[in-house]
């Protein structure tokens, strides 16, 4: 009777233990994409990276563009965004989150987000997001920029070594 009773309990609590909890629904995760102003964001970003590349290329040519080069440098920067924003647009990348975050967490997460980002603190945390994305950015871009002499340093010593150490010629038995 024991036998019994305890095969008929873990028959019973199996699928509470091994359930897998419920994938976010479409409407759940659309709802969290708006709150969290997803779409906004991303066209931060392309204006970030659309100034930080007109930043890298006056850096790269020192400030001294011609007239000419500074047009060409202008239409480079100007096709560059427009293919990022078609290849990345909200349109194709929203399928792409939503595919991302319900395969990624379940209802119940999504919900206790949207709960969060909802109030005071969470939408704190959505609006200043972008500075503290912005600032980051700049901060690596500096630790960049700083790190960039010994990599190029570790790159030239490679280099001479491997100049100054050719492969010895194969052995040939015998000797």
């Amino acid at each position: 009777m024991k036998k019994w009773m305890l095969c008929l309990l873990f028959a019973v609590a199996s699928p509470v233990f091994g359930a897998n909890p419920a994938p976010a629904s479409e409407a759940s995760v659309r709802a969290l994409l708006e709150v969290t102003k997803t779409r906004e964001m991303l066209d931060q970003v392309y204006d970030q990276v659309d100034t930080m590349y007109a930043d890298s290329m006056r850096q790269a040519f020192g400030g001294t563009l011609t007239a000419d080069q500074q047009a060409r440098v202008d239409r480079l920067s100007t096709r560059m965004m427009a293919l990022m924003k078609q290849e990345l647009s909200w349109d194709v990348l929203a399928p792409m989150y939503m595919d991302i975050y319900r395969k990624s967490f379940s209802e119940g997460e999504v919900q206790e987000m949207l709960a969060f980002y909802r109030t005071p603190g969470g939408q704190a945390v959505i609006n200043k997001m972008p500075l503290v994305m912005q600032h980051t950015m700049q901060a690596m871009q500096e630790r960049m920029g700083a790190l960039m002499p010994a990599m190029q340093q570790l790159l030239a010593e490679e280099l001479k070594d491997a100049n100054l150490r050719p492969e010895a010629p194969a052995s040939h038995g015998g000797h």
